[in-house]
C-alpha cells in the first residue's frame, strides 16, 4: 500500500478522536499477533491507540527468535490503532472484537500487512482506492503545470472542469464505500476525504444516523454526530437567502433584498484572496454578458481595510454597483450568518431570493447562467 496515504489516514484518525468521550465497555480482549520476517533482537513491536489528539502506547512486546509475537489488548469499543514494528513499518488497524494477524518485513524492509476482520478489509479498500487516486492527481498536476508553463489558457480552463469532475467522482465513490460498510467505523475516516463537508451535510447526517444504529457503543460515532451541527450549512439549495445589510463604499447601506426581481450572484470575496481575484475576470465577463437580461452581482468583501477593498475593486474592474463590507474579515456579520469560513464562496439566487446554485465558478457559472438566459 502507498505509505503516504497510510500516513495521511493516521493524521485523520488523530483528528477524529479529538475530544472523544468515554464509552460503554464490552470487556473484550483482542489479540494482535504476527510474524516478523527479519526480527531484531530486543526490537520493540508497539501497539498504539489514537486517543485525545495523541498516540498512546497500549502494549510493547519483543518477537521471539523466529519472529513471532503476540499483543493482547482490552477493547471496550471499536477504535483506531496502529502497529509499529521497530519504528520502520507502520500499519493502521481498527480493533473491535476480532483477533488480528500481522506480517511484516522487520529489519530493513517496507512490507507490512494486517488481516483478520471486516474492518481491516474495509480500511484496505479505502487505502487502495486513495492510493490509485493519488496517482491520478499526480498526473493531473503534471499536465496542469505544463499547460501553465505554455500559457495555454484554453487548456487550463478545460482542466479546471476536469479537476472538478475528478473530485466529484471521487466523492461519489467514497460515499458509496462509506454507505456500504455496515457496522464499521471506517466510514468516519472516509468522510475526511470530502473536500467540502458542508456541501455533503445531508449525506453526513444520514450516515451519522446509520452508524448510531449500527455501532451504538462507539464514542467516536457519537462525537461525529454531535459535531455535524458545525458543518450544517446556514443556507441550502432551495432556501431563501438571509438578509444582508452592510455599508457600501460611500457609507450608505445596501441590502441584498434590494436586488429582488433579479438573478443575483452573492459573492463573498476579498482583495487579499488570490483565488477570488483569479475568478473575478470570469464574474466580470458574466456581468457584462447578462446584466441587461436581469443578472446582478452582490459582492461582500471580507477585507480588513478600506484601501485594500477599494483598490481591488478598481484593479479588477468590478463595475457593478453592489459592493458592501463592514471590514471585519471573517467576523463580518454576513460571513457569520452564512457560516462562511473560506473564500471564494458564492450563491446564485433566483428573483425571489431563493438559492439555486452554490460555489459556481469558471465554466460551471458560465453554463448555469447560459441555461437561465438562453
Amino acid at each position: 500500500m502507498n505509505m503516504s496515504i497510510k500516513n495521511s489516514f493516521l493524521l485523520v484518525a488523530a483528528v477524529l478522536v479529538l475530544g472523544a468521550c468515554s464509552a460503554t465497555k464490552n470487556d473484550g480482549i483482542v489479540s494482535v499477533s504476527g510474524k516478523i520476517k527479519n526480527p531484531i533482537p530486543q526490537g520493540e513491536i508497539i501497539l498504539e491507540k489514537f486517543e485525545v489528539g495523541e498516540m498512546v502506547t497500549v502494549n510493547t512486546v519483543n518477537a521471539d527468535e523466529n519472529g513471532d509475537f503476540q499483543i493482547k489488548a482490552e477493547v471496550s469499543e471499536p477504535g483506531f490503532y496502529r502497529i509499529n514494528v521497530y519504528g520502520q513499518q507502520f500499519e493502521m488497524l481498527v480493533l473491535n472484537k476480532d483477533d488480528i494477524t500481522i506480517e511484516a518485513d522487520g529489519q530493513g524492509g517496507q512490507f507490512i500487512e494486517a488481516k483478520g476482520s471486516e474492518d481491516i478489509e474495509n480500511l484496505n479498500k479505502v487505502l487502495d482506492y486513495m492510493g490509485a487516486y493519488s496517482e491520478v492527481v499526480k498526473d493531473f498536476n503534471q499536465r496542469y503545470a505544463r499547460a501553465q508553463q505554455a500559457g495555454d489558457n484554453f487548456q487550463l480552463e478545460e482542466m479546471m472542469v476536469e479537476g472538478t469532475r475528478l473530485e466529484a467522482e471521487k466523492v461519489k465513490k467514497l460515499k458509496k464505500m462509506a454507505w456500504e460498510m455496515d457496522a464499521s467505523i471506517v466510514p468516519l475516516l472516509i468522510t475526511d476525504y470530502f473536500p467540502n463537508k458542508a456541501d455533503e451535510y445531508p449525506f453526513l447526517d444520514s450516515l451519522a444516523q446509520k452508524l448510531q444504529e449500527e455501532v451504538p457503543n462507539s464514542s467516536q460515532v457519537a462525537m461525529f454526530a454531535e459535531n455535524l451541527a458545525y458543518l450544517k450549512p446556514a443556507v441550502a439549495i432551495g432556501d431563501i437567502a438571509p438578509e444582508i445589510s452592510l455599508p457600501k463604499p460611500d457609507g450608505t447601506t445596501l441590502s441584498l433584498s434590494d436586488l429582488r426581481g433579479k438573478y443575483v450572484l452573492l459573492d463573498f470575496w476579498a482583495g487579499w484572496c488570490g483565488p477570488c481575484r483569479r475568478e473575478n475576470p470570469n464574474v466580470v465577463a458574466m456581468y457584462n454578458k447578462y446584466n441587461a437580461a436581469g443578472f446582478e452581482v452582490f459582492s461582500v468583501s471580507l477585507d480588513r481595510t478600506r484601501d485594500q477593498w477599494l483598490n481591488a475593486i478598481a484593479a479588477d474592474g468590478l463595475i457593478w454597483p453592489s459592493h458592501v463590507s463592514d471590514l471585519s474579515y471573517f467576523q463580518s456579520q454576513a460571513a457569520m450568518d452564512y457560516k462562511v469560513n473560506a473564500i471564494p464562496f458564492a450563491l446564485l439566487l433566483d428573483p425571489q431570493g431563493r438559492v439555486i446554485g452554490k460555489n459556481l465558478r469558471g465554466r460551471a457559472l458560465q453554463d448555469k447562467l447560459a441555461s437561465i438566459f438562453q
